[in-house]
């Protein structure tokens, strides 16, 4: 049984970006083709997959979204190893995955519209049901999860964050720019600065712990992405935009500037074609979900 292609020295992308610590020396980094995931335990294909989430345990989960299930691996000194698959009849479509730190999944299904809560062995734990005032039904376009589990969830229906604490309680309600395009994620960093992406406009907006409205986090970046749908913060602080209809990665400073772009369209091992999300593991290893090459290839992050 095959499930990784055998890993192509040679595939190394060729943008390195300058990747900027606060207070620290500007230190080059370039992503590094380490493996690509194609079947499960079974030896089944992947399915226009959607969704990776990972941690620093080891454990990598897949949304195999066109086979409407969850796929668990193991990942150990660059080899994936194919684990078990969680099948649950409340899963219809899931797409945009996140573990908690006890590694219980939360995945966003999208033709339920809801998000669903699984223990960390797969068991249906419930639907995330978000209570804020003044709400009828929250409609989760996206969300993250934040260290201490706090959940932020994007509807665009209502033009507003909210900010829920681990027992689901509302805490916070941050509303949407009026004068922006189509946001289409949600993201939190280390210090609580919570981020959303505009799409259309290729722009991402902030708001510090604590606020009460977002403001532009520098400028546009459209020159560099056709249409950026997924935003993450890695360990530095410095966001990671994934091009959707680019095939690519755009990376961007705390303060918005550009920094530089990762990654390109193709087919082959360590190129992307219409890639959906991306989670990262304290041990400098990217997981992105390669969704129209049915697929998920891991990379590795290499100082220069």
């Amino acid at each position: 049984m095959t499930v990784l292609r055998a890993i192509d020295a040679r595939v190394i992308v060729s943008l390195v970006v300058v990747l900027a610590a606060s207070g620290a020396r500007a230190q080059s980094v370039a992503f590094k083709h380490q493996a690509t995931v194609y079947r499960d335990a079974k030896d089944g294909k992947l399915s226009a997959p959607e969704g990776v989430a990972c941690n620093d345990a080891g454990l990598l989960v897949i949304a195999d979204t066109g086979n409407a299930r969850l796929l668990t691996y193991f990942v150990k000194e660059g080899a994936v190893t194919p684990a078990a698959e969680v099948k649950v009849p409340q899963l219809k479509h899931p797409v945009r995955l996140q573990l908690d730190s006890k590694g219980n999944m939360l995945v966003l299904d999208r033709k339920l519209r809801k998000i669903a809560r699984l223990d960390a062995k797969g068991a249906f734990q419930g639907y995330v049901d978000l209570k804020p005032a003044g709400v009828t039904e929250v409609v989760p376009t996206s969300f993250k999860v934040d260290r201490a589990d706090n959940l932020y969830v994007l509807d665009t229906a209502a033009a507003k964050v909210f900010v829920a604490d681990p027992s689901g309680a509302v805490t916070a309600t941050l509303p949407l720019p009026a004068d922006a395009g189509a946001f289409m994620d949600v993201a939190v960093d280390a210090g609580g600065i919570v981020y959303v992406l505009d799409a259309v406009r290729a722009a991402v907006w902030s708001a510090a712990k604590g606020a009460t409205a977002f403001s532009p986090l520098g400028k546009s970046f459209k020159d560099y992405a056709s249409f950026p749908t997924y935003l993450t913060a890695n360990n530095r602080g410095v966001l990671l935009a994934i091009d959707q209809n680019g095939g690519g990665l755009v990376l961007l400073g705390q303060d918005g500037s550009y920094l530089g772009r990762q990654l390109s369209l193709g087919w082959t091992d360590g190129l992307l074609y219409y890639p959906s999300q991306i989670c990262l593991d304290a041990q400098g290893d990217a997981f992105v979900a390669d969704r129209s090459n049915n697929r998920v290839q891991m990379f590795t992050s290499i100082a220069q």
